[in-house]
């Protein structure tokens, strides 16, 4: 794995952290203006992975109704290939949602609507796909699937939330069975899992719970709800978990709060350490860095602070409103932190403390829909995608005074 590749979403284990060093500081009064934008995606939330020479998006198909599809890109922007995949969730906001993965040089994305479909990295051919939800009575949430998968050790891991497994793992060479784990009878949820030594973590609408990732024994379960005193309400869980050593940072929204725990060794289960009503992300992730835990809250589907609070105690050090701007997502590099928030779209430069100091920002206004997808930083490239748009920022050259944006890349 070189340190620029990305090969999941929001980056190792998905905890929103990119390995960049010399990047910017400071971005001109202008904002900054992208090295290169593809206009020609099909819509969708999705965000990149980068491998090598090429970057990956999930959206929908241009050429089958209903469909979604991968579309691979070179650093230039310019198209590859792009594949038809799975089908799209059609009941509540349709679009693609969940971020492609790599492993081994295959593609690997599950549809909204339960499929998951393996491609080859390097043209887009079709190597295997198997629908999921249908086999297994998957008992979806609202908003249909948007877990993106995570693979190791030639598997597949999926939370499948169904009435004969809660999640299963694949063989990542064609597909087949390599292990089902016990049911826990309860719906899904949209978060993607995390691995710590050889459990899988993951989460369903109320339940945390891992399994063994060599077997698939469920080692441990326990009521997320029950933790985050929600009073049995909740149940739309979008976040993915934070991990520092043993410790198990677990959060979402609707004013559910976040929950500390340790992990116990052994296996035996987790310990609750605190929690913090004030930290409730909604869908745009959550970082750690320098002992603490930076976010956007949630107020209403349309407004959030952003909030830090201290890892090891559960203190809030700070709940701020960012102006007269929204909630959005988060993730951190070379020590800044960067902040797309999604009401009017504004991204910004951070920087960390005991106050929310904003140092630089500039409004995204190409693009289409929602300002939901989360950005990626990759060899000092932040790519940033708003529906049928992707847009590529140089983080590391400063920009000289005129210069021009480079040509739109559609093809």
């Amino acid at each position: 794995l070189q340190a620029e590749d990305v090969h999941r979403f929001r980056g190792v284990n998905s905890q929103g952290k990119y390995q960049e060093t010399g990047l910017l500081t400071s971005w001109p009064a202008e904002g900054l203006t992208p090295k290169w934008q593809y206009t020609g995606l099909g819509e969708g939330w999705s965000g990149v992975i980068k491998v090598g020479r090429q970057l990956f998006v999930n959206c929908m198909s241009a050429s089958d109704a209903g469909q979604e599809s991968v579309l691979c890109l070179d650093l230039q922007g310019k198209k590859v290939w792009q594949t038809s995949t799975g089908i799209q969730w059609a009941k509540s906001h349709t679009s693609a949602r969940a971020t492609p993965t790599y492993s081994d040089g295959k593609i690997l994305v599950y549809s909204g609507g339960g499929e998951l479909c393996c491609l080859d990295a390097k043209d887009g051919r079709l190597l295997w796909k198997t629908e999921l939800a249908k086999k297994y009575g998957t008992a979806f949430g609202s908003w249909g699937l948007a877990e993106s998968v995570v693979a190791q050790d030639g598997k597949v891991f999926v939370t499948v939330a169904g009435k004969t497994a809660s999640a299963v793992a694949l063989k990542l060479s064609d597909g087949s069975v390599a292990w089902e784990a016990a049911p826990t009878r309860d719906r899904g949820a949209y978060v993607t899992p995390v691995l710590y030594e050889k459990q899988l973590i993951m989460m369903t609408a109320k339940t945390v719970f891992a399994a063994d990732i060599d077997s698939g024994k469920i080692l441990w379960q326990e009521s997320y709800a029950n933790a985050a005193e929600t009073g049995g309400k909740g149940g739309i869980n979008c976040i993915t978990p934070l991990l520092k050593g043993r410790q198990l940072f677990l959060a979402a929204g609707y004013n559910q709060g976040g929950v500390m725990f340790e992990i116990l060794p052994n296996a035996k289960g987790l310990k609750k350490l605190w929690l913090n009503k004030d930290l409730d992300p909604h869908h745009g992730g959550m970082v750690e860095l320098n002992g603490r835990i930076y976010a956007s809250n949630w107020l209403n589907n349309s407004i959030g602070n952003w909030i830090c609070v201290d890892w090891n105690s559960g203190k809030t050090i700070y709940d701020t409103p960012w102006e007269k701007l929204g909630k959005g997502s988060i993730i951190t590099a070379d020590g800044m932190l960067y902040f797309y928030e999604e009401k009017r779209g504004t991204l910004a430069l951070v920087k960390p403390g005991n106050e929310l100091t904003i140092v630089s920002s500039f409004p995204i206004t190409y693009g289409t829909r929602e300002h939901w997808s989360h950005p990626v930083i990759s060899d000092g490239v932040l790519y940033l995608r708003r529906g049928t748009t992707l847009s590529a920022f140089d983080l590391r050259t400063k920009p000289s005074t005129g210069k021009k944006a480079s040509q739109d890349r559609r093809r």
